[in-house]
Formats: structure tokens, sequence, C-alpha cells
């Protein structure tokens, strides 16, 4: 029996749901899938772009970070002119040297035999006297130079020569010469000065053994101080101006992809998403203009970056002053009483050394601030505070005309600058990088002292100034005991090596820390403050 009509439109409907159904799942997982894929393409094309954007930064920081090694390396010469000049302990050293040699000579001289009066040369009569227009001559003068060279006679031969002709009443002695009356008129030659006695030599030896001895001192903590010093401030400088150069680069590629899209954009398009969207569309243009105008006002100029980076000379020529003067202060109240044969091993040297350091920056327990070498801050050795030395230096720097006013000097730009550089001064990152600055620096001094002492240590044990190295140092350190006079030379000498060695030990250990490193991620990514609208 055939299917009726009723049963045949149920079969229908029926496979009609299931093609309905079918198809629906079938095109509901295609668009699943498309979006699916979709979104991973997004995803991967985001995660490319931002790989590339890390990958950018991380090349531009990197670069930045060796320009700011390039630039410590471009202004030693600077300091260490001023330093050793201040500090001349090879000078005083020569000088030490002349006064013990005028000592080894005096008891020579002293011992020389006195010089035999020379006896008067028999001198032959030449004289000639005029006698009513004629001439008339000794015995002596006839006899030539036979008589001179003939061997003296006896007394009885003496008294039987014929005695000379009398001198006539008109006869006249003849003018003197020119150099008889230069010899008249001429005044006698001065005393030469007394030689200095015994006692002004070894009191003068002493006075410059105790010079090179706080010199020698003196001029390494100085040298040591002011590359940490320069350092953190040209990380400063750099990395602050790297940030914005950064942010220029950003602007720059997004303003170019905006005028592409724009160009790719079709007429029509163009009058659709006005006629739609013309709202949404001055929305996006407004945004993008203030976020153009934000990071615009944190671009730098080339007349501002360069008074920017002027700002150094202040350190370069007036902060490292006070640093030396508060380092003398220091040596001279921990060594200057220390007798120059006073017996030294590595661990009462090390102990000196710290102590000199604990009066300079302060316990652990002290606050950084407290200490003596920033008892008045960090930012009065860096920069000056007020604004008649600001203009005064950058003049004094070549940067301006002298006399330039003020508002034309410190534009708002360099004025932002200068104050941001000093708020990261007074944070207490930077006093956290300058101790563990100086922590290296003085162990890498320590290192390079060492053997002198009979220690060997490994170098990377003393670098990095673990508490077993120094153990083990110590140990070790009363195998070798020196004098304070033999370890001058070797202090002094480390100043010339912190200043003059390429590559550069000292400089190297302050750039590769850890803590620095940080502090100038830190510094090259503080976008907030530059692109607030």
């Amino acid at each position: 029996m055939a299917p009726g009509p009723a049963s045949r439109r149920t079969w229908l409907r029926r496979g009609l749901n299931v093609v309905a159904i079918t198809t629906g799942l079938v095109g509901g997982l295609y668009m699943l899938a498309q979006f699916t894929l979709n979104k991973l393409n997004e995803i991967q094309e985001r995660f490319l772009r931002d790989r590339v954007a890390r990958e950018n930064l991380r090349r531009r920081f990197l670069q930045n970070q060796e320009d700011c090694t390039f630039t410590i390396m471009a202004l030693l010469p600077t300091l260490s002119t001023q330093i050793f000049q201040e500090m001349d302990v090879e000078a005083t050293r020569q000088e030490l040297k002349q006064v013990i040699d005028s000592a080894k000579e005096a008891p020579k001289i002293a011992a020389a035999p006195a010089p035999a009066p020379a006896e008067e040369p028999v001198r032959a009569a030449h004289t000639t006297h005029t006698i009513g227009g004629g001439k008339a001559s000794d015995a002596a003068s006839r006899g030539g130079n036979s008589a001179a060279s003939a061997p003296p006679k006896g007394g009885l031969d003496r008294l039987s020569e014929a005695p000379p002709p009398p001198i006539s009443s008109e006869a006249r002695l003849p003018p003197p010469s020119a150099a008889q009356q230069d010899d008249a008129v001429s005044p006698a030659p001065a005393p030469a000065p007394p030689a200095p006695s015994d006692e002004d030599r070894r009191q003068a030896k002493v006075r410059l053994w105790n010079e090179i001895k706080l010199q020698s001192f003196s001029r390494t903590f100085t040298t040591l101080y002011t590359l940490v010093f320069l350092a953190l401030q040209t990380h400063i400088q750099l990395n602050m101006i790297g940030r914005r150069a950064y942010l220029a680069a950003l602007e720059s590629q997004a303003e170019h992809k905006f005028r592409d899209t724009q160009t790719d954009l079709s007429e029509t398009e163009k009058h659709h998403i006005e006629l739609h969207d013309a709202s949404d569309l001055h929305i996006s243009q407004q945004l993008l203009s203030d976020d153009e105008e934000a990071v615009g006002n944190a671009l730098l100029d080339q007349d501002t970056e360069k008074k920017y980076l002027t700002s150094s000379y202040w350190f370069l020529h007036h902060g490292w002053k006070a640093i030396a003067a508060r380092v003398q202060q220091a040596v001279q109240a921990e060594i200057g009483e220390m007798p120059l044969r006073t017996i030294l091993t590595y661990h009462h040297f090390q102990g000196a050394m710290d102590r000199i350091r604990e009066r300079l920056e302060g316990s652990d327990a002290q606050a950084p601030s407290e200490a003596f070498l920033s008892k008045h801050g960090f930012r009065n050795l860096l920069l000056p505070e007020r604004m008649e030395d600001e203009c005064a230096m950058l003049a004094n720097a070549g940067a301006i005309l002298p006399n330039t006013p003020s508002d034309e000097v410190l534009t708002p730009q360099l004025r932002s600058l200068l104050d941001e550089t000093k708020d990261y001064i007074d944070s207490p990152d930077f006093a956290r990088v300058f101790r563990v600055s100086c922590d290296r620096v003085f162990d890498l001094l320590m290192q390079h002292l060492a053997p002198s002492f009979g220690v060997q240590s490994t170098p990377d044990d003393l670098l990095h100034g673990t508490a077993d190295a120094r153990h083990r140092a110590r140990v070790l350190a009363a195998e070798k005991p020196l004098e304070l006079a033999r370890v001058l030379p070797l202090v002094a000498l480390q100043a010339q090596v912190a200043f003059n060695t390429s590559p550069n030990e000292y400089v190297e250990a302050i750039t590769e820390s850890r803590e620095l490193r940080a502090f100038s991620v830190l510094m090259y990514t503080a976008w907030g403050s530059d692109v607030t609208p």
C-alpha cells in the first residue's frame, strides 16, 4: 500500500529538518573555525609585533648602555687631569728623592779636604817708565822668558842683584782697562745661602713622607668615588634621552602607518565612513592628535639635549672637588697619625680601608643621607642647586652665550629634565646602586693589592665580596706582612690604573652590575611621565 500524502509530507519535513540542522551545524562549525583561525592569526601577528617591539626595545636599550660606557671613558681624561694635578704623588716623591740625595751628598762635601792656597806666579817686570820721552826697561824684561822659567835663586843671589833704576817724578800710571773698571763698579756677589742642616733635612723628609701617605690614599679613594658618580650620572642622562628617542621612533612609526592607512582608503569608503560613523572617526582622530601632542611634548630638540648633556660640567669641574675635600678629611682622620713603619697584614689593611669607607659612606645601620660623603645629599655633587649656578654652568661649558636671560636658558623642557634627574638622584634606588657600585670597585682594588700581601684568591670571589673569600683572604694575610711605606706606591698606582687603562676593569665593574642595569631599565621604561596628556 503506497504511503499517503500526509506521511510523505511528514517524511519530507523530517528530511528538511535534518538538512537544516546539518547545514546549520556545518555552517556554525565553519564560522567557528574561521573565527578561531582569525583570532589565532591576530594573536600570532600581535605576538610577532610584540616580539619585534621587544627586540627593538632591547636592542636600543643595549646600545644605550654601550653609549654610556663610551661616554664615561671619554670623560675620564677631564677628571684625571685635574685630580693628578691636585694630588701629584709622583712630584712629591721626586722632591723626596732630591732631599734624600742631598742628604747623601752632604757628608761627602764635609769630608773633602780644603784646597791649598795657590802660590803667586812669578811675575816678570815689564813695566815701562816714561822718562823724558824715552823708555826704560828693567833687567828682568831684557831676560825674556828665560828669567821666568829659571829656578828660584837663593837669598845671597838675590842680595847680589843690582837694584832697579829709580822712578822719575814725572812718571804716570797707565789708565785702568774697561774690565778693571767693571770690577771696581760691580758690587760683590751675594753670599750663597747656608746649606740646610741635618735637622732641616729630617723635617723635610718627614713632611714629604706624610704628604705621600695622605695623597696616595686620598687620590685613589677620590678616583674610585668619582668613577662611581660619573657612571651613575651618565646612565641617568643617557637613559632619559634614550627613552625620549625611543618614543620619537614610535611616534614616527605610528604616523607613517596612519598615513598609509588613509592613503589606501578609497573615496567611497571615506564617504561611507563620514555618513555612517563620522562621530567615531572624529573622536579617534582627536585621541590620536592628543597622543601625538603628548608624545611631542616629551621629545627633545637638539638645543635642549645639548644643554642637558652639558650639565655634567658641574660634576667634572666642581663636584669632584667636594668629594676630594671630604675624602682628604676622612683619610687624615683615619691614617694621619699612622707611622710609616707600621706593619700591615691584608686583614689590617682591609680594615683600614673599610673604616675610611665607613666614615664616607656610613655604616649599614646608618642612613645613606647621614653619611659624611652625602650628609648634604648627592644632588649638590652632581648638579647645581641655584638657578644662577645652572646658568653659569651652561655658560662656562659653552652651551649658551654669556649674559643670556635665564628664561631663555632654562626652557620648560630643560627644567623638566633637570628636575627629573634630581628626583632620581634623591631616590633610594640611587643610594642602593651607589653602595653596590662602591663595593664592587673597592673589592676590585683589594683584588689588585692582594698578591702583594701573599693572598691568592679567585677574582670572582673577591669581586663579589663573598664572606668565604674574605675569610680565606684573612687567613692567608699573615703570610706576608708589609710596611705602610711599601704599600703606598701600590695604592697610588691604582689611580693610574682606574683612569688610564683600556679596557678599564673599574668602569666595567660598575657598568656590569645587576643593580645599575635594573636602575637603567627603570629609567628607560618610565613612559608614564612622558606620554601623559
